[in-house]
């Protein structure tokens, strides 16, 4: 059996129970995406996308199913208010988990207009990353994020804080990793809309039973269900990535140590080689005096 250092250990431990808190938290993420497919504000296929977590699939396969954003007639021409949130955590040592969300966000933010284009960073990581470049996006910054496991209040109370931000957005995107292995995960964009935007959707039809009210609360919890959800998909990234990346380099610690180790008995055996040859030398020349 492999020997590893405590902290390695440590991180498997945090790894497994992030992978398995996480399976009790997709269903969060499974209802609302559905309910957005449903009214024909997204396309995509919820449970395709579902069913290739398990797949052997490669993940380009995997994601060919995720949710996209359907562009609507009346829409043309008009400006969209959007809020992006980018979900990262305090804690660095994981590999490019962060970056790629930071990176995938300032292009989305790099042409776009300010006033109508607001960030929300749950992280410091993120916040490090895109403030300087956006200070005018900024709208909400939540630190404390990943030191300990998330659980749904920490989603409830990022989205009241955007609920009471007083922006008033029309399609929001959650920017997250999503976990598929402990050696592969992916960066994927959730959408979330206001209330205008639902009711007006193509297929709200088929939900006219539900009263003004119950929309009104199910969409608040809409958006605390699919921030959790995303918030523990990449908590799972990331603890594997951060596994993965110890992992990494303790193998490369070993390995220069065997270096350093190889080239340190290769010198003493070359000095004490060069001084038995100066001794024997040295004799071999008193003899023959």
């Amino acid at each position: 059996m492999p020997h590893y250092p405590a902290v390695f250990q440590y991180f498997i431990k945090r790894f497994t129970r992030a992978e398995r808190e996480l399976e009790a938290a997709r269903p969060f993420g499974y209802g609302p995406r559905k309910f957005y497919e449903g009214t024909k504000l997204v396309k995509g296929n919820v449970d395709a996308e579902e069913f290739a977590l398990y797949s052997k699939e490669d993940i380009p396969k995997k994601t060919a199913h995720r949710l996209q954003l359907i562009e609507r007639p009346e829409d043309k021409g008009k400006k969209i208010k959007k809020i992006h949130v980018a979900v990262t955590s305090d804690r660095g040592l994981c590999g490019g988990v962060h970056t790629g969300i930071a990176r995938r966000i300032r292009r989305e933010l790099k042409n776009a207009e300010p006033e109508i284009n607001k960030l929300v960073c749950i992280g410091e990581k993120a916040r490090g990353m895109l403030y300087r470049t956006f200070p005018q996006s900024m709208l909400i910054s939540i630190k404390d994020i990943g030191r300990v496991p998330p659980v749904f209040y920490d989603a409830a109370l990022v989205a009241a804080a955007i609920a009471e931000s007083g922006y008033l957005y029309d399609v929001g995107e959650i920017f997250y990793n999503k976990y598929f292995s402990p050696v592969k995960y992916e960066l994927y964009v959730i959408p979330f809309f206001n209330k205008v935007r639902i009711e007006t959707a193509p297929n709200m039809h088929a939900f006219d039973e539900v009263d003004d009210e119950e929309l009104t609360c199910y969409l608040e919890w809409t958006l605390a269900a699919l921030l959790f959800f995303a918030i523990k998909e990449s908590a799972a990234a990331e603890q594997s990535s951060r596994m993965s990346a110890m992992d990494n380099a303790t193998k490369n610690a070993d390995d220069m140590t065997d270096h350093l180790t190889l080239v340190f008995n290769r010198t003493r055996q070359a000095v004490i080689t060069r001084e038995l040859t100066e001794i024997i030398s040295g004799a071999a020349a008193l003899k023959n005096v």
